[in-house]
């Protein structure tokens, strides 16, 4: 299937799917609370941000077209291309949030994080761990080359100037009390 007749045949579903090598695949439903209520403090600090600087910034219902027989749903897309109130699809999406869970974590950090990578809009890809203060954003540079940067400290703050935005991580965990990331221990002398 392409995703052109994908986004055709999604419409009239009652689940939720994604197309992947042009086959359709069945969505996780029933996230966990912390998933939900991270994705909504991130939808509510970026929102009023990339508003002011023409974007649109929306949950998972808005679809980002990965290839020609790829279609994936993030938990959170800013797109900063034409508007379009009967879009089915994010037109230049500019910044890409998925969340993980138990069962989406392995997949969000390897295949929808290359496919991400291989969009031409996509200019940032936040990975966000819901119940443990973790955060990576993949951001290309002006060279096209990606760089990782790691927040693992709830007094940090995620900049993305590609969108005129600021993130704290104490705006994405507000109410969720996660945990601290473990820390490695040092071994002084192994002799």
């Amino acid at each position: 299937m392409t995703a052109d007749e994908f986004l055709r045949w999604v419409v009239g579903q009652s689940e939720r799917f994604e197309l992947v090598d042009g086959r359709i695949v069945r969505m996780m439903v029933g996230a966990k609370q912390s998933h939900n209520v991270v994705a909504a403090n991130i939808l509510a600090a970026l929102l009023p941000q990339t508003k002011r600087g023409g974007c649109r910034t929306t949950a998972s219902d808005t679809s980002v077209r990965t290839s020609p027989q790829g279609v994936r749903y993030p938990d959170i897309v800013v797109d900063c291309g034409p508007r379009d109130p009967n879009a089915l699809e994010a037109s230049k999406p500019v910044l890409v949030v998925e969340i993980s869970s138990p069962s989406t974590s392995t997949l969000d950090a390897t295949d929808k994080l290359d496919e991400y990578r291989g969009h031409g809009d996509i200019a940032l890809i936040l990975l966000v761990e819901p119940d443990v203060v973790l955060a990576k954003l993949y951001r290309r540079d002006a060279q096209g080359i990606w760089q990782v940067e790691k927040y693992d400290d709830i007094g940090q703050s995620v900049e993305l100037p590609e969108i005129g935005a600021t993130l704290a991580l104490r705006d994405v965990y507000d109410t969720v009390e996660p945990s601290a990331l473990p820390k490695l221990r040092l071994v002084e002398d192994a002799g």
